[in-house]
């Protein structure tokens, strides 16, 4: 009894060092985890930049960690599928005791222990094996080629909702600038009325003006809030936390030199993440397909184990067993069952194909929109440059021949309203053209908006 259960002890003892030791560690090897102090869940002092809130999204967006969780759990079939090459070693252990009673003759007990450890290693089964680790290894492709899609996506939202605060920030600066306007017109106007010098009219129609304004500063707030709620939640904040955003210089939406659409159709084609994966699920329909094929492939097995018995009654028998074997396996017929799946992986390897083909048109379809659209974006912003000089300086000219008592409150009013949309229009152009060019950018793969890109 005492050798049976030093039997057991040893095997246990070596089946966990075995357990112990993970030669496809995918975690270490395939995705590397990212260090918990890598990212850091709260914002910088002071005015945030671009960068700023990039990071602060890719820390704390639960889309960056729900794509990353689907990475791991791909890395982890992937190791799965490659511990086939492994043999599978089992232990079985067991006391059993046993009583039989005789109607003439005293009880019999019996007592037992018993112990075994098998091996079962498949050798050989003509690729079926290397089929199921390739499916596995482009399943993995293909979620670390979404994740990277999310990620791109993400860092082109948060982008957006950056620029567009700031346009809304300029905004509201904008009507609070009318605002001010309007006043200085409806004070000219009451203190000619009061003088005499100007219709009751003149006085009603600035008043009017100047409420319009003050109506126009109300909608420029509400637009202001909205968009820092909405850029708050994309950072995982609440939409009423307080954001300040360093201010972009106009100069930084200089003209540039356009790049070759065709280099941007080629690079997109080369980095744009959905085409990547895509491309991924191709090759693993296909290997699916070899995987299905593989399956009308006989298999070679071997088999070995080693067992022990103890009767513990007295003078009880000892026992060790041992064996080894090999075994092919032919799978003669199946009802049609492997012939119908190579059927459906080929079909769904085809259906993937043309799925291929069609997103690799829509992705030239977004560039070229995207492309068009900065080009319209770069000459809407230097027109609207030339627009505001001519509205203020007309605004000026007005106002002050009004004044001096010369021109009409019409004249004044109509020049404010203009320049009021001249300001508008090149605070939005302005952010429109970054948001365009962002656009381009993601367009083609790229994920890094608030760096230079060649040829943007």
């Amino acid at each position: 009894m005492y050798r049976v259960f030093v039997f057991l002890a040893v095997l246990c003892a070596a089946g966990t060092a075995k357990a112990a030791e993970d030669p496809f560690d995918v975690e270490k090897n395939v995705v590397p985890r990212v260090e918990e102090n890598a990212c850091s869940a709260g914002l910088p002092d002071g005015p945030l930049s671009l960068s700023d809130v990039i990071n602060a999204a890719l820390c704390n967006n639960p889309l960056t960690r729900q794509s990353y969780l689907s990475a791991m759990a791909a890395a982890s079939q992937y190791g799965e599928a490659k511990a086939d090459y492994l043999p599978t070693v089992g232990l079985t252990a067991g006391i059993s005791h046993s009583n039989t009673n005789y109607r003439r003759e005293n009880d019999r007990n019996a007592a037992s222990a018993e112990a075994g450890i098998s091996l079962d290693w498949l050798l050989f089964d003509f690729g079926a094996r290397s089929a199921a680790v390739e499916q596995m290894k482009e399943a993995l492709n293909y979620a670390l080629s979404s994740r990277a899609d999310v990620l791109k996506t993400l860092v082109f939202d948060v982008t957006s909702a950056y620029y567009t605060l700031l346009a809304a920030q300029q905004e509201y600066e904008n009507s609070k600038a009318s605002v001010a306007s309007s006043k200085s017109a409806y004070d000219a106007a009451s203190k000619r009325y009061e003088l005499g010098l100007a219709a009751y009219a003149d006085a009603l129609q600035a008043e009017t003006a100047y409420a319009q304004s003050q109506l126009a500063e109300a909608q420029a707030e509400e637009g202001l809030i909205l968009a820092k709620g909405k850029l708050a939640v994309l950072l995982n904040f609440p939409p009423q936390k307080g954001l300040e955003l360093s201010p972009v210089d106009y100069s930084d939406a200089q003209e540039e030199k356009d790049g070759k659409v065709e280099d941007m159709l080629r690079t997109a084609l080369e980095k744009r993440s959905d085409v990547t994966a895509k491309r991924a699920e191709l090759k693993q329909a296909l290997a699916n397909l070899e995987y299905q094929k593989k399956q009308n492939a006989p298999s070679f097995s071997m088999s070995a184990g080693v067992s022990a018995a103890d009767d513990v009654t007295k003078g009880g028998d000892r026992e060790l067993d041992t064996r080894v074997g090999l075994t092919m396996s032919v799978p003669l017929f199946t009802g049609f069952k492997n012939t119908y799946k190579i059927t459906q992986s080929r079909y769904l390897a085809d259906k993937t194909e043309q799925e291929l083909k069609s997103l690799e048109n829509e992705v030239r379809t977004d560039v070229w929109d995207a492309f068009q659209s900065y080009k319209t974006a770069q000459k809407s912003y230097k027109i609207s440059l030339v627009l505001y000089a001519s509205a203020e300086q007309n605004e000026k000219v007005a106002l002050g021949a009004y004044k001096a008592g010369k021109g009409s409150i019409l004249n004044v009013l109509d020049a404010q309203s203009k320049l009021a949309e001249a300001r508008t229009t090149k605070s939005n152009t302005f952010y429109e053209k970054l948001i365009a060019k962002s656009n381009l950018i993601r367009s083609m793969g790229l994920i890094d908006p608030f760096e230079p890109q060649k040829g943007l």
